[in-house]
């Protein structure tokens, strides 16, 4: 796959009637064939994974819709989305990777405002393009810093000042499948479709 992907913005106008979000898990689970004693290992690559469905669409709207899906053309394109259900932060600050070389599942920051709870458990942040879910309330210190705990782990460390985006998390999906936009038309205007989409690892 040659070039730089483009990653599209999903249109503000465009909004599911239902949705259903989970985390899809890369955790194996290994069975001793000698003792049937049992492992389980946790990867680093889980992905979130998101079922949009779309009923009565106007003609206008299903215009929008029947365009992202040509432009993604199947697995290859790229789009930013965000849980709707959840709202981004507001007036927290403008916080940053506050050290280098982070792995794992909590993240060292900076820049929130003082002494507050900066992030409440189930709220979303982006980091270096990858959504995380935050797993306990967190309060900044007296200089704006604050520990996050996250889930999933981190594919990649960040680069330490890189901004951690709170106002809006949005995660970079592909279609789950080449198959998907398969649009329902009625009698009149209306249309119906449901779109599976995937996290895109990178």
């Amino acid at each position: 796959m040659g070039g730089r992907i483009m990653v599209l913005e999903w249109p503000e106008n465009v909004v599911p009637n239902s949705m259903n979000w989970q985390l899809m898990s890369n955790s194996k689970t290994f069975t001793s064939v000698f003792t049937g004693s049992s492992q389980t290992v946790r990867f680093s690559g889980s992905r979130w994974r998101c079922v949009l469905t779309f009923n009565n669409l106007t003609e206008t709207i299903s215009r929008e819709l029947e365009v992202l899906m040509a432009q993604l053309d199947g697995e290859s394109g790229r789009i930013k989305i965000s849980n709707w259900i959840r709202q981004g932060l507001q007036g927290k600050g403008a916080p940053l990777i506050g050290a280098g070389n982070q792995t794992g599942k909590s993240l060292q920051t900076k820049g929130w405002i003082k002494n507050s709870i900066v992030a409440r458990k189930g709220d979303y942040i982006t980091v270096s393009n990858e959504l995380k879910m935050v797993t306990e309330n967190v309060i900044s210190d007296k200089d704006g810093n604050a520990i996050i705990p996250i889930s999933p782990m981190l594919r990649l460390s960040p680069q330490i000042d890189g901004k951690i985006e709170s106002v809006k998390p949005f995660g970079i999906f592909k279609l789950a499948s080449n198959d998907q936009g398969n649009f329902q038309y009625q009698p009149g205007v209306f249309s119906n479709v449901t779109i599976t989409f995937e996290e895109a690892l990178y």
